[in-house]
């Protein structure tokens, strides 16, 4: 697969993650509870797909960098602990609407350290 074909997927990955992110949130936030959410099996199928094409697509695109997996930098590292932070997330943000209005703000700063990370490589 192409270096191309790579960056798509982990941002079609991004897309898929936000949009299951922001709906949860946003679901929460207008007062929704998470055992009344019809939709809550579809959000999580989401999230998880997401989270998947993000992942593999990364570590595709690691390969077309020269970044060996048994010496990862330290910028590689962070952005690992980011996406499983997008991970465990999702469950915070249909618990209360407290955390919902905090992560509302949350996730899209996340996305840009991550964004940083990956455009700059500061580590």
């Amino acid at each position: 697969m192409s270096y191309e074909a790579y960056k798509l997927i982990h941002i079609f990955g991004m897309y898929l993650l936000f949009l299951s992110l922001g709906g949860i949130a946003l679901y929460t936030i207008n007062g929704g509870k998470k055992s009344e959410n019809k939709f809550k099996a579809v959000a999580a199928i989401t999230h998880g797909v997401g989270l998947l094409l993000i992942i593999v697509a990364g570590f595709g695109l690691m390969k077309f960098r020269g970044i060996s997996h048994s010496a990862l930098p330290v910028w590689v590292i962070l952005k690992i602990v980011i996406w499983l932070a997008f991970g465990g997330l999702l469950a915070m943000a249909s618990k209360k609407e407290k955390f919902a209005k905090i992560l509302w703000f949350v996730f899209p700063l996340l996305g840009l350290s991550a964004a940083y990370l990956a455009f700059y490589q500061p580590f």
